[in-house]
């Protein structure tokens, strides 16, 4: 009987110690996307392309977080939304981790999606930290009914990773609309405080998510903004960036501290439904091709490398594009 105990107890210690140098060796690898749906319906195909198009290496990702915005009001039944997505990735070896929305569960909800990769949920890398003794953390705007009924908003969720490195990921839908600055950082700073608030919080990186809907400024035309992505010059456009300009003139501001990937792709918004064109016009008002649609990091530290940051410009289903961004964390120690 003893003998037996021994080798159990051998088993399992060999089991613990192929973990332990596991997560001590091995860079984990993430994806974040987001993405304004428009109401549409994405197949298994656009969720698999979501997910894994433009992978940089062979190597699957150990998660896969999705912050969708607008998304579709089917929400059950055996097509929903969710039942597709987690279908899709079932097959490819990925269990949800968590799901949750905020604003109103009929009209175009806020959603965070997290999804973990078989073997990296059994190495037990990864555990969620709750935000206020609950899984996720929502902000919504300052208006009466606005979380019944409303589709503007945050959510936000924290995970651990190897027992040392704590990450929040924040999917939002910022009010709309061109010089709207002071409300977009409204909300976000209402986010940021409540987030601070919260005790216990010492996070290593944050990353900042959405259809934070950021427009061009005016004093750049359509024409000129046309010419300048038909010449991949998106950097004419950027420098016309509410986001940018914010930050560079220090005026109205809300993420100062936070850092963006360089942009090398088109304006994401507002393209026509199915198509390469920009609706450039609405109610015989100019309309803009934006970066609306963005992904930012709290920290730029030497652990955190940013393997690439696109958007997917052949999934037209909606009026904005998808963008994306994979990360490389490489581990670090407990003396760090």
């Amino acid at each position: 009987m003893q003998q037996i105990l021994s080798v159990t107890t051998i088993s399992i210690l060999i089991l613990f110690n192929f973990q332990l140098i596991y997560s001590q060796f091995t860079p984990f690898r993430f994806r974040i996307i987001t993405w304004n749906v428009g109401n549409s319906e994405p197949d298994c195909n656009i969720f698999e392309h979501l997910a894994f198009s433009s992978a940089s290496s062979s190597t699957n990702a150990d998660l896969i977080v999705f912050g969708f915005q607008e998304a579709s009001k089917k929400l059950i039944g055996s097509n929903s939304f969710r039942k597709t997505l987690t279908k899709c990735l079932k097959n490819k070896n990925y269990i949800e981790l968590l799901s949750d929305y905020v604003g109103s569960n009929i009209n175009r909800p806020i959603w965070l999606y997290i999804y973990i990769l078989n073997k990296t949920m059994q190495s037990q890398r990864v555990n969620i930290l709750t935000l206020n003794t609950e899984r996720t953390l929502k902000i919504y705007q300052d208006k009466i009914l606005e979380k019944y009924i409303g589709y503007k908003g945050i959510i936000a969720s924290r995970i651990q990773i190897d027992k040392l490195t704590n990450i929040i990921f924040a999917n939002m839908h910022l009010p709309a609309g061109e010089g709207k600055i002071e409300e977009r950082c409204k909300l976000l700073s209402k986010f940021l405080r409540t987030y601070h608030q919260i005790d216990g919080i010492k996070d290593d990186y944050m990353f900042i998510f959405g259809d934070q809907n950021w427009r061009t400024l005016k004093n750049l035309s359509i024409n000129n903004i046309l010419e300048a992505i038909k010449k991949h010059e998106y950097k004419i456009i950027l420098d016309n960036d509410e986001l940018t300009q914010m930050r560079k003139n220090k005026t109205t501001q809300c993420l100062e501290d936070f850092f963006e990937a360089s942009i090398k792709f088109p304006p994401t918004y507002k393209y026509e439904v199915n198509s390469d064109e920009y609706q450039t016009e609405k109610n015989h008002e100019d309309r803009r091709p934006s970066y609306t649609d963005r992904i930012l990091i709290s920290d730029r530290s030497k652990d955190l490398k940013i393997i690439q940051y696109a958007a997917l410009n052949d999934i037209k289903l909606s009026d904005h594009r998808p963008v994306f961004a994979d990360f490389m964390l490489y581990p670090k120690t407990k003396h760090e």
